[in-house]
């Protein structure tokens, strides 16, 4: 690979090497994207196009190689991996980002691919973006979709890039429009979204400290100590997220602790806690009194966990390296949050990647997981304590259906509403906190509260 950087569009060069590392290391996005901002200097601007470029690409490779496949002869396939992926990037630029001139798009994609692939590749990007830049100026769409009325599942996975087990999922649950609806929450940028310490700071305070840099910040929706913000802003350089008066949270992943009453002075155990966004809301919801234990069974995952713990200034919060899926605490805890490893397919939007990762032959082992960590938890809940299950998961098989399973086979535990823990909107018929992206407009997630009975007294029948 040369080792100069085209002058011109820095932004595109970076994307298009990220791209290929992507594609060709089987790589996170995210990971890739970190990794590139320590090893290069650019410019706000050309980092939002990078951010853009990589987010952008990553989420509509389905629909882009739907329209590629019709301009290049033999198929994507035969195609090395900087050729495909500087086309895919080109052709977002024409279909999706309508601040960029097209010659510019076409231009300097032409460029980096001379620049990273050699003057071969860049004729052919050059003549498969120009065609398609022709039929756009004409008004006419570079390729047709599938029918809708025909195959409605083809149809919303190339037309808004997703897997069609998905689709086909989502469809027989919510119907084609419920599906499509949900396809393009997923697919829209969501805000930033951070949880106030409000052992440390007011949601006023920190939406104050916003407003005065210029950027765009409003309060969550429904929990009271959300704030939304807009726009770009470093979360490692802000003096507030420094002081641990912040951390980075879903507004529907930190109403999650709600469903645990929590007080001060209770025994609490977090089953899967890294990397701590639930964890350091238990602390705060117990006054930084009591006892929890945060275990995890990467050890790795939990250095964040111990980071955030420290940073937030939370002294409570014990950290332990293991298995959930085996009891190490019989009978000691008052309170059990299982946060479940799953499918999340309510978050796609926060992860440009995460549906190309995912594949529903992934159930049946999510599901045997999470009913190993409720077994586990069920010995280690002292009778009249509460297991908190919840997921980031839309699939039914995650969530009701593994509930009312351990319930089937567990009469000693019975199921509580969450009404008047969250609020009603996301308390569903049988008592269950969910979360709906396309009803909801808010990120997905599930959660159950189940409680022990106290044993009867001894003696008793």
């Amino acid at each position: 690979m040369p080792s100069k950087t085209p002058i011109r569009s820095p932004a595109r060069y970076h994307a298009l090497r990220a791209l290929h590392r992507i594609e060709t290391r089987a790589a996170y996005a995210d990971y890739v994207l970190q990794a590139l901002r320590r090893e290069v200097a650019l410019s706000p601007r050309d980092q939002d196009l990078l951010t853009t470029l990589v987010d952008g690409v990553t989420i509509w490779r389905k629909t882009l190689d739907w329209v590629l496949a019709r301009y290049v002869r033999g198929g994507l396939d035969r195609l090395d991996p900087w050729t495909r992926n500087a086309l895919r990037m080109g052709l977002y630029q024409l279909m999706f980002l309508d601040r960029i001139p097209r010659w510019a798009a076409v231009h300097e994609t032409v460029e980096v691919t001379r620049a990273l692939a050699g003057e071969g590749a860049a004729a052919l990007v050059n003549a498969v973006l120009r065609r398609i830049s022709a039929r756009l100026e004409q008004g006419r769409p570079p390729a047709p979709f599938p029918s809708l009325a025909e195959d409605p599942v083809a149809h919303l996975a190339v037309r808004y890039s997703y897997p069609e087990w998905l689709v086909r999922r989502w469809i027989a649950r919510y119907g084609v429009e419920g599906a499509r609806a949900l396809c393009r929450f997923h697919n829209t940028p969501r805000p930033l979204s951070l949880r106030v310490n409000r052992l440390r700071a007011t949601r006023e305070e920190i939406l104050a400290d916003l407003e005065a840099r210029g950027l765009r910040a409003r309060p969550g929706a429904y929990h009271p100590y959300i704030v939304l913000v807009e726009g770009g802003l470093d979360l490692t350089t802000w003096p507030p997220y420094q002081e641990g008066k912040v951390i980075a949270q879903d507004e529907s992943a930190a109403m999650v602790p709600y469903l645990m009453d929590l007080r001060p002075g209770l025994r609490v155990l977090d089953l899967c806690a890294a990397p701590g966004g639930k964890t350091t809301a238990i602390a705060e919801g117990m006054g930084d009194h009591g006892w929890l234990i945060a275990a995890d069974a990467h050890f790795g995952r939990l250095r964040r966990l111990r980071e955030h713990a420290l940073r937030m200034g939370f002294t409570i919060i014990r950290v332990v390296q293991a298995d959930g899926r085996r009891p190490f605490l019989p009978e000691w805890a008052d309170r059990i949050l299982i946060d479940a490893p799953c499918l999340g397919t309510g978050v796609l939007a926060r992860r440009s990647d995460a549906r190309w990762h995912k594949q529903e032959s992934d159930l049946s082992g999510l599901v045997a997981v999470q009913r190993a960590l409720l077994e586990s938890a069920a010995r280690m809940l002292r009778p009249g304590g509460r297991i908190v299950y919840s997921t980031c998961s839309l699939e039914p098989e995650e969530n009701e259906e593994q509930i009312r399973a351990f319930l089937r086979d567990h009469p000693e535990f019975r199921l509580l509403s969450a009404q008047g823990k969250v609020p009603s909107p996301f308390v569903d018929a049988e008592g269950f906190y969910r979360v709906l992206p396309h009803v909801h407009h808010m990120d997905g997630a599930f959660g159950a509260i189940l409680e022990k009975l106290p044993a009867p007294p001894a003696g008793f029948g």
